[in-house]
């Protein structure tokens, strides 16, 4: 095989060369997924689509597959678990097809990119909508968001008309703008919101050290979505007093499947190593919830946290604010309040989710 590229390489154009190199490059790149999927063909199985590839580091969206994992085990004990991540689903649709039947479910996984902001989501999504017409389709809780732009009206349209086509679909909102959203857009599908699925995880049970100075860990995005200017970040950081480290939860490192329980566990840790949290990301403020931490939220650019942070209203030791000029004084008041009366996220909502899940598809089965 070496020596046919070699020869190739001498006879072929260079752009020839470059696609042809490009398209095998493909094809056996996930030869091996191919043939795992079609391994589950007949066996009664859910499909656990679109979940964040290894280079994809953010650790919010790996803590949201070891989550759905469990969840997915605990109410659905009968059914194997197929997980194909974004790359899988795009060039091995012909194999999910195929291997998908309709007494199979389909969960799609969660996060923030149900818009025109996670087109490489997005399409994946519409793949797997359009080529399952006769399984259902579960899409797990998104943060809706589609911009109002030119790329954002085309895209809003193309996702209403492709999703409007699949008899059996849940759309799931993340916070309660987007479950407002999903109605909206999604007219033919079932929708409401649930929190995010990171929460369904056991709490931190880990104790403040003693006798050494309070310590602030400070969680901010570093992407489009933050709406902190360097000059804010700069300014936010030197208006917190006493210990903090700057820290944010993508990774320089990719994230492999394997890795993904550890490094969670790790970061969890990290987080408990700490007094209180200042963070403008929305696993910035679920991490420190699992671990019981005084905590001010910032916002983003769409209702990311905004809306989201109804889920967490009642929850003692937690604040939004609405500009950097106040996270020093809500912290201050978060620490002296402490952390408290979080809700049971699993009997309140994800044990119910779960049958409910259960019951569309028994009642339209």
């Amino acid at each position: 095989m070496r020596r046919i590229i070699t020869l190739a390489q001498w006879i072929l154009p260079k752009r020839l060369y470059e696609g042809l190199r490009f398209h095998f490059g493909r094809v056996f790149r996930f030869s091996a997924t191919r043939k795992k999927i079609c391994s589950y063909a007949g066996q009664k199985h859910i499909l656990y689509a679109l979940t964040p590839t290894p280079k994809l580091a953010n650790i919010g969206d790996h803590a949201q597959v070891v989550a759905i994992d469990a969840w997915l085990k605990k109410h659905f004990p009968s059914y194997a678990i197929l997980e194909v991540d974004k790359n899988e689903v795009l060039h091995c649709m012909p194999e999910i097809i195929d291997s998908t039947g309709p007494d199979d479910l389909v969960f799609l996984h969660s996060g923030g990119n149900l818009g025109d902001r996670g087109m490489y989501s997005e399409s994946g999504r519409r793949k797997i909508i359009q080529g399952l017409p006769n399984s259902f389709v579960f899409s797990l809780p998104q943060t809706i968001h589609f911009s109002d732009s030119l790329t954002g009206n085309r895209e809003r349209e193309t996702s209403k008309r492709i999703y409007a086509t699949h008899p059996n679909l849940v759309v799931l909102g993340r916070d309660k703008r987007s479950g407002e959203l999903a109605k909206e857009l999604f007219p033919k599908a079932e929708s409401f919101s649930v929190p995010d699925f990171v929460l369904s995880l056991p709490c931190k049970e880990i104790a403040i050290k003693q006798n050494r100075a309070p310590r602030t860990l400070i969680c901010l995005r570093e992407d489009p979505e933050s709406v902190l200017s360097d000059k804010d970040r700069e300014q936010l950081v030197q208006s917190i007093a006493g210990e903090k480290e700057v820290f944010d939860t993508t990774f320089a490192e990719p994230i492999r499947r394997e890795e993904r329980s550890l490094k969670l566990e790790k970061t969890l840790d990290y987080f408990a190593s700490f007094d209180s949290v200042v963070t403008d990301r929305y696993h910035g403020l679920i991490f420190s919830v699992l671990c019981q931490r005084p905590t001010v939220v910032l916002g983003t650019v769409d209702h990311k946290l905004t809306s989201a942070f109804d889920w967490f209203d009642a929850i003692q030791g937690l604040r939004f604010a609405d500009s950097i000029d106040k996270v020093p004084f809500l912290l201050d008041e978060v620490k002296q309040e402490g952390f408290g009366n979080a809700p049971n996220w699993n009997g309140e909502y994800f044990d119910v989710l779960a049958n409910r899940l259960k019951q569309i598809a028994e009642t339209n089965g």
